[in-house]
């Protein structure tokens, strides 16, 4: 009797678990797709009520006509296997006949002496897919302006310069900059400095051909993109420069800033370039901030175009590029080490920053010649030096107690990923040194996604069979959907420092953030908050569900990554 009541309380409590779940729907079926549990949520998601769906049949009420033969081969195969098959996401129908988007996991339940039932456990994925929809537009638009960023201003770039007839026309990049922005800020306030910044866009949305032409790349900072039909560079610089006028005369219309008027004043840096030209995005965009440059430093123009006479940028840049050729050899690189903790603050990883210091250029940024190294394809040997390096670390680190343990994370290019030999390559390595894989981790960006997926799923999967385990980083700020997610075997995602900085606004970054978490358990995968750098957001991530964080407020990159364990 006590074995029975055990039982029944046992059931008791399941059932109340399963019926107060708001989050997820679970139904239960017999073998022929009879309805024989219906939680609160199942109402809620597909506006069938309890008393209207038990009894009935799982083909009638939530399978579209043409997913039902499907399904009951999918439901024939787990009653006889008595098992699930894998999650799966799935378009299904509502009572009304709209669809609803599911994240959808199935099992078969069998006890002795009892009828087995299938148990779907099904996550609404509509509230999902608008927050998707917002995170994609943030990644491509100015939250202020509403203009295009600089990501989409880029891929307009090369949309451009790819472009290709028997003309070859000229097209003109123009540079924006308001003077003495910052003035207005401090004198003014934010707020006020926010309405300047939208009254600038709105200028040159009048001005510009299409709204695709423009972008705001920073606080003060614009871009204009002019294509052409004309192949003379004389008579694009003609209208490159009429339009800049043009521009420069509508930002000094006044403008009444509390309850006095203000005149706005701008330079303007102009490139032209030809079409199609092998030239890169961010080329044309360094060529344009020299002639910004030249025109903010002239006391006689506030326009200026790129001439050979600025070639000083793309000297330098040609002088990284060859110094980069010997970096490896003359022992100029290094890894820095930025610790990863938990929610208590222990250490539980690091990950390995690349450093570049040169004896006569000095520390040199990754963001300045990463994009050199992936242009000329340095980056393949200097990721090989980057895996080598980081597999001895690990091999050196098993031999402390203290840090056995520790996982290290190390960005991998998509073009060293992209590689047919990438996963021989690694497997061969970590034989070579006796690095343990189950603590090395690749982080990918979410642009490897733009090709073929299903290569990349495999390289992945070919990976992780070897023990490595993979990560999504910046996750939220470019190509990577949620579609794209359901076939990636990833074990961790990690949240782009944009969105733990927009936690101290608490608006839209904060929504945004909790959805990405939300999403990332959902789907059983860690997440990791990058960029974290005050107690506030540090509180206010754990408030939201993440269990993993790596910042400044835990410690900056070092080369001496065992000062953090052997204290």
């Amino acid at each position: 009797m006590t074995h029975d009541r055990d039982k029944q309380s046992s059931e008791a409590r399941f059932h109340k678990l399963f019926d107060d779940t708001q989050a997820m729907s679970i139904q239960g079926y017999r073998a022929d797709g009879t309805v024989v549990y219906w939680n609160a949520a199942s109402e809620k998601i597909y506006g069938y009520s309890t008393p209207e769906a038990l009894g009935q049949s799982l083909y009638d009420l939530i399978i579209p006509d043409e997913m039902r033969e499907d399904v009951k081969q999918a439901v024939a195969w787990m009653f006889e296997h008595q098992q699930g098959i894998p999650t799966a996401r799935l378009n299904l129908k509502h009572k009304d006949g709209s669809t609803v988007p599911v994240y959808s996991s199935h099992t078969v339940v069998a006890l002795p002496n009892d009828e087995p039932i299938m148990f779907c456990m099904d996550a609404d994925m509509r509230a999902l897919e608008v927050a998707e929809a917002e995170v994609q537009r943030l990644s491509y638009y100015d939250p202020l302006t509403d203009l295009p960023n600089r990501r989409l201003l880029l891929e307009r770039l090369a949309s451009i310069t790819r472009s290709s007839n028997n003309d070859e026309p000229v097209a003109a990049l123009l540079l924006v900059d308001i003077d003495n922005f910052h003035s207005i800020n401090e004198s003014l306030g934010f707020s006020i400095g926010d309405r300047v910044l939208a009254h600038c866009a709105q200028c040159l949305r009048r001005l510009s051909q299409s709204p695709d032409d423009l972008a705001r790349l920073g606080k003060d900072e614009f871009a204009i993109v002019l294509p052409s039909p004309h192949s003379s560079f004389d008579a694009v610089a003609a209208q490159a420069e009429h339009l800049a006028t043009e521009v420069l005369q509508a930002l000094e219309t006044p403008l009444t800033l509390n309850d006095a008027s203000h005149k706005l004043s701008a330079c303007i840096g102009i490139t032209l370039f030809r079409c199609p030209n092998a030239m890169a995005g961010d080329e044309l965009l360094r060529q344009a901030d020299i002639a910004l440059k030249t025109a903010k430093r002239s006391g006689d123009t506030a326009i200026s175009f790129f001439d050979r006479k600025m070639e000083s940028a793309v000297k330098e840049r040609l002088q990284l590029s060859q110094a980069l050729n010997h970096a490896i050899e003359r022992h100029q690189l290094s890894l820095a080490m930025q610790p990863q903790v938990n929610k208590y603050q222990q250490l539980i990883g690091f990950e390995a920053l690349l450093r570049w210091n040169h004896p006569e250029l000095g520390e040199i940024s990754p963001a300045d010649f990463i994009p050199i190294a992936e242009t000329t394809g340095a980056i393949l040997s200097i990721g090989d030096w980057v895996l080598e390096k980081s597999c001895e670390t690990l091999v050196r680190w098993a031999t402390n107690s203290s840090s056995k343990h520790l996982k290290l994370s190390l960005n991998v290019s998509p073009i060293q990923f992209r590689r047919g030999d990438f996963v021989p390559r690694v497997e061969q390595l970590l034989k070579r040194t006796g690095a343990n894989p189950k603590n090395l981790r690749f982080e990918l960006t979410e642009s490897l996604m733009v090709g073929d997926i299903n290569f990349i799923v495999r390289q992945m999967n070919s990976l992780r069979q070897l023990g490595v385990s993979m990560s999504l980083d910046d996750f939220g700020t470019g190509y990577a959907s949620l579609a794209y997610l359901t076939q990636l075997p990833l074990d961790e995602l990690k949240i782009d420092r944009a969105f733990v900085q927009d936690l101290d606004q608490r608006g839209k970054g904060e929504l945004l953030t909790e959805t990405l978490i939300s999403l990332g358990r959902s789907m059983n995968l860690a997440v990791i908050a990058e960029g974290v750098e005050t107690d506030k957001q540090f509180e206010r991530l754990q408030e939201l569900g993440c269990e993993f964080f790596q910042g400044y407020l835990f410690g900056r990159p070092s080369v001496d990554a065992e000062r953090y364990f052997n204290d």
